[in-house]
């Protein structure tokens, strides 16, 4: 699975399995003006755990479809981050 816009995930897919957070609280959060990776971790708990939500570096064997590095760079690419 692999995702080439933000609208095409639903808001309550599991990012983060270990602290279980869904991309709706992700994407409230950077709606609100926080695009910086350790802010997002910090606010919503995601990547806590045991890390592989947060990049596709750190999840080698691919078990997530999309880590929160992605999800900034596509927000980015969509205008939500300036």
């Amino acid at each position: 699975m692999s995702f080439n816009d933000l609208a095409s995930i639903d808001d309550l897919y599991v990012v983060c399995y270990c602290e279980d957070v869904n991309f709706g609280e992700i994407m409230k959060v950077i709606k609100s003006g926080v695009c910086d990776l350790e802010k997002i971790i910090e606010i919503t708990g995601a990547g806590k755990g045991c890390g592989k939500c947060i990049s596709p570096e750190n999840d080698p064997a691919g078990e997530r479809a999309i880590h929160l590095t992605e999800i900034i760079e596509l927000a980015k690419a969509e205008g939500y981050c300036k």
